[in-house]
């Protein structure tokens, strides 16, 4: 009820041209750049990767991460839903969870949000068993070796065995390092087959704090064979 008032008195606007009704319309969203380089090699079957972390894109996820608007990972989460990558069978949607301490600070977690979303609109199972179990430094500023030695045994997986064919998502990813950490704690508990989806790809030299294409936006697509 509430968001529905605020959004009454408030209404979104286009984080780009200003048009009303949506942080990011159809428009925008078709110019935000693709990700078309490779992908990060984190042990995933597969590695989905849709937007380049600038531009317009970088804002709306400095936004939903640093300004508490929970609501834009309703727009990422759709557009991440609607790229192209396989509808496996059997797959459970799982995100990777954000440090315990920023996530209290914020007041939700953004990964889990959008796969809520990604899960909704591909009407798949999610499962947050994933779990963080440390906090660890944030990762925009710190060199390829240092962010596998401060994600080092940060994640572990609770209620049984996991899923045995999982879509991992997040928001961004670099180096790949936390996807590659949560991968293996994966695989250890049971699951066979990891695919990866992930919004934006940055580099170790974008600024990740501050205050493409849309729907068949596809832009870097890895594919491993799959394990027996």
């Amino acid at each position: 009820m509430w968001e529905w008032l605020w959004q009454w008195i408030f209404p979104d606007q286009c984080l780009v041209c200003g048009q009303y009704g949506t942080p990011l319309c159809l428009h925008c969203g078709a110019r935000c750049p693709a990700y078309t380089a490779a992908p990060p090699d984190c042990g995933a079957d597969s590695v989905t990767i849709v937007y380049r972390y600038t531009g317009a894109m970088r804002h709306i996820i400095l936004r939903l991460k640093y300004a508490k608007q929970p609501r834009l990972a309703r727009v990422l989460g759709t557009l991440l839903a609607q790229a192209t990558w396989p509808a496996w069978p059997h797959a459970v949607v799982v995100p990777i969870p954000g440090a315990p301490q920023r996530v209290a600070a914020r007041g939700y977690d953004q990964a889990v949000l959008l796969a809520q979303q990604v899960a909704t609109v591909r009407q798949m199972p999610m499962q947050t068993n994933l779990i963080r179990v440390r906090n660890t430094t944030a990762q925009a500023h710190l060199s390829r070796m240092q962010r596998q030695h401060n994600i080092k045994d940060a994640f572990v997986w609770q209620g049984g065995m996991a899923p045995a064919t999982i879509i991992l998502v997040d928001d961004i990813c670099t180096t790949g390092a936390t996807l590659r950490e949560a991968i293996v704690v994966l695989r250890q508990a049971g699951a066979t087959h990891v695919h990866v989806v992930v919004v934006a790809r940055g580099t170790q030299h974008t600024p990740h704090a501050s205050s493409g294409t849309h729907g068949g936006c596809v832009v870097c697509h890895e594919q491993r064979p799959l394990h027996g």
